[in-house]
């Protein structure tokens, strides 16, 4: 920037401060450049034109409306950071330096924004940022300023974009929600398979193992006995066993048979026997004093017909049981 820097042009020297420099000129001609120090001028001749500061300087770019590449319009601002690289060119090549960056940022963000489209304007900021600083240091070369750097502060799309930018994002959450909860179900679903499978697996293996040590016990068991009966007591007594539970077997096998069994030279005897009961048992009904009709006394009818013919096939001698 220009100021008046000298408070009498007829004193002779002069001083810059650090990092600052003062373009002298001489009757209305550039001169020199003055850095940070104590410098010498001609009395009433030189003075300094413009003093510029080296360090890095900012400028906010105020709120702009722009039209993205799918016709939406936005509202924008930002702040750009430059620096003055060369005092001779910032002087006399352009009348005011930061408006003319101002300006020309205004300009460059527009067209940088008319190439993108919303959503890209929005994720995408960095791209944007580096894009319209190098259209701005292409056009401030000639310029002697360097822009340092680019940032977007707020990007303000229209109302009815934040509407539909509120439900895609509501949408976009009960999306994500809803996959978590599949995978959680999935995942869910995939434990219990692996777990039910396990259980099957140890079961089996239970089961099989169980059968392995009851036929074990039984080999056991059965070369015990084999070598038991190499004996001859333990052989009899095994003998006497079985025939114990033959005859336990057989009893169970009668109590509900319809067979009658007698013993072996025994039938003659028994029938006998049963003829003698049936003629007690008629004398004691004739010594009552009413005697029953045939039809009102089906015991003895039943009786008297069982023991009428005995027939061989419901008599088994003891030798058939012995056969059998």
């Amino acid at each position: 920037m220009m100021r008046t820097v000298f408070k009498s042009l007829a004193f002779p020297f002069f001083q810059v401060p650090h990092n600052h420099v003062f373009v002298i000129e001489r009757l209305g001609k550039y001169a020199r450049t003055a850095g940070p120090g104590l410098h010498f001028k001609l009395p009433l001749v030189e003075y300094a034109g413009y003093c510029y500061s080296l360090k890095e300087q900012n400028v906010n770019i105020s709120t702009q409306s722009a039209i993205t590449k799918d016709n939406v319009m936005i509202k924008i601002d930002g702040v750009l950071y430059y620096k003055i690289t060369d005092p001779l060119k910032a002087s006399y090549g352009i009348y005011d330096p930061a408006a003319s960056l101002i300006y020309m940022a205004q300009t460059c963000m527009r067209s940088e924004i008319g190439k993108m489209d919303f959503d890209t304007t929005l994720s995408e900021r960095s791209i944007l940022n580096s894009n319209i600083k190098a259209a701005l240091n292409q056009a401030s070369k000639k310029w002697g300023i360097t822009c340092m750097r680019y940032e977007i502060k707020d990007i303000k799309p229209p109302d009815e974009m934040k509407n539909v930018m509120n439900l895609e994002g509501e949408y976009e959450r009960i999306k994500r929600n809803q996959i978590v909860q599949s995978e959680g179900l999935m995942r869910a679903k995939i434990n219990v398979a692996k777990a039910e499978r396990e259980s099957l697996i140890l079961v089996g293996e239970g089961n099989s193992e169980k059968i392995i040590q009851e036929a074990r016990g039984l080999v056991i068991s059965l070369q015990a006995i084999s070598n038991s009966l190499k004996n001859s007591k333990t052989a009899q007594a095994v003998k006497l066993k079985l025939c114990m539970n033959y005859l336990n077997m057989l009893k169970k096998v009668l109590e509900n048979a319809q067979t009658i069994m007698l013993p072996k030279g025994q039938k003659s005897d028994l029938l006998n026997t049963v003829v003698a009961g049936i003629s007690l048992y008629n004398q004691k009904i004739k010594e009552a004093p009413s005697l029953p009709n045939k039809e009102t006394n089906p015991v003895k009818s039943q009786v008297e017909e069982k023991i009428g013919e005995p027939k061989g096939d419901n008599v088994l001698e003891s030798t058939d049981i012995d056969r059998h």
